[in-house]
């Protein structure tokens, strides 16, 4: 097997905290005095080891779980040598004794060996089949490396141990790897009642991830139940209830995380319960969140977005645009989602601006969507539709509308094929020509063909039916 590179905390904690450290009191009080001095003489020489280890050896020769024990201890204070030495003679004596090839496994990983690791826990897997240990340990080589490997190796435990929570460990494994859908596929086949407060987390977090924002939701008010003094799963619970807009409780959860002191607070904190802040119509309190938020990371503007759609929220146009100017002049990588942002804030503005300003107004609309296309070539196309879109809205606009929608057919009806946002788009766009030209402008002439086209995209269309005269005469 080639040597397997990682890192190997959890394993080791899986193994040291395992049942064979629940060690009688007889050799329990024999170990810490042992402990206790190889700790305080870190630098001790072999004879003086070999001369504290003695009497313990010799006490418990015949007792494998007390050796074992002290193997564990040797490894943890880095004297390989000697807890290879304890292992191996555990095995010419005991050698269906799973815990022995454990330390040996455990002394490997801890040297970065890990395919001699990987060796030795499946030496466990044979010669100690009902040990969950030696499939515990080996799966957690494989968790990051081979996630498949890994749980192969916990489906053999379940198979000989079906009372073992193999879910819950399968679930963890594949969480630690970053593969959050498998994580809650295992985790909704373990006992929930059963899952520990870490692997609870891991359980919302993983449905969090993957876009189960109400599955994560509904974990984390069962764990802020269970483990009320936990403060990440607030933390949790403030992410999944402000993206399932429930903001109430997305805020009384912000409030437990920001009262919480022996939790750190990020800048991500501060942005969500200004989002919670923001859907609660808290809007001074939320501007105040976003502000912290910047201020705790200068070097992501998006808080100033966010402040800018609760300034638009507010009515308050120009400062809405102040932190949307910020926000674009500091975002090279802005996405035609941020130009349409901006662009809403100039719609809404014409709408509440007086008539005579309206074409200044919405040539600003105008402005935004001409850089956007500029900037993203592909999608100039949506750039001229949303503007038609927004004149088609408005009054004493009609004439642009038209112009625009005019632009978006134009240069989507030459494309051999289209997709569902592009059709969309197209038919939008001849429907909105055909109807400006025979509502408004009494042409039915020249709108017949672009009521056509709309007919070949959705032959039901009631409207351009009607204007065709097939439902009923045109009016």
């Amino acid at each position: 097997m080639k040597k397997i590179k990682y890192l190997v905390a959890a394993a080791l904690v899986l193994s040291l905290s395992a049942p064979v450290m629940a060690q009688e009191a007889n050799y329990e009080d024999m170990i810490k005095p042992i402990e206790q001095s190889i700790k305080d003489n870190p630098n001790m020489d072999a004879k003086s080891l070999d001369k504290l280890l003695k009497d313990y050896k010799k006490t418990f020769k015949k007792d494998p779980k007390a050796l074992v024990a002290l193997g564990n201890i040797l490894a943890v204070n880095k004297l390989y040598d000697q807890a290879n030495e304890v292992g191996n003679s555990v095995i010419s004596k005991f050698k269906n004794y799973g815990d022995a090839y454990i330390l040996l496994g455990d002394v490997a990983a801890m040297k970065d060996d890990g395919g001699n690791a990987a060796q030795w826990y499946q030496q466990c897997m044979t010669m100690d089949p009902n040990n969950p240990q030696g499939y515990m340990s080996y799966a957690n080589v494989y968790r990051k490396i081979s996630p498949e490997e890994s749980e192969k190796a916990l489906r053999e435990l379940k198979a000989m141990r079906p009372d073992f929570p193999v879910e819950a460990e399968t679930a963890n494994n594949f969480y630690s790897a970053g593969k959050y859908d498998k994580a809650v596929e295992y985790f909704d086949q373990a006992n929930k009642d059963q899952l520990s407060e870490y692997y609870l987390m891991e359980y919302a977090l993983s449905a969090y991830f993957v876009n189960q924002k109400d599955k994560s939701l509904d974990l984390v008010n069962y764990g802020i139940n269970k483990f009320p003094r936990n403060a990440t799963y607030y933390r949790i619970g403030m992410w999944a209830a402000t993206d399932t807009k429930n903001f109430e409780q997305a805020v009384a959860n912000a409030k437990t995380l920001m009262a919480t002191d022996s939790i750190e607070k990020t800048a991500r904190d501060f942005t969500y319960y200004g989002l919670a802040l923001k859907g609660d119509k808290q809007y001074t309190e939320a501007i105040a969140q976003f502000q912290k938020a910047f201020e705790m990371d200068g070097k992501d503007y998006k808080p100033f977005q966010y402040m800018a759609e609760t300034f638009t929220e507010m009515g308050e146009e120009d400062k809405a645009l102040e932190c949307s100017q910020k926000y674009m002049e500091n975002n090279p990588d802005a996405t035609p989602s941020d130009y349409s942002k901006v662009a809403d804030i100039f719609v809404q503005k014409t709408k509440k601006g007086k008539k005579e300003d309206k074409t200044a107004n919405f040539q600003k609309v105008i402005d935004v969507y001409t850089k956007m296309a500029t900037k993203y070539p592909t999608v100039a196309y949506y750039a001229n539709f949303k503007i038609g879109d927004e004149a088609f809205r408005l009054e004493d606009l009609d004439d642009t509308a038209i112009e625009y929608y005019k632009k978006c057919v134009d240069e989507l009806k030459t494309k051999e094929s289209m997709d569902a946002n592009e059709q969309y788009s197209y038919k939008t766009s001849n429907f909105g020509i055909g109807y400006l030209l025979w509502a408004a402008k009494k042409d039915l002439d020249s709108a017949k063909p672009y009521f056509e086209e709309v007919l070949k995209l959705d032959p039901e269309n009631k409207i351009a039916k009607q204007a065709l005269g097939l439902d009923q005469p045109a009016q």
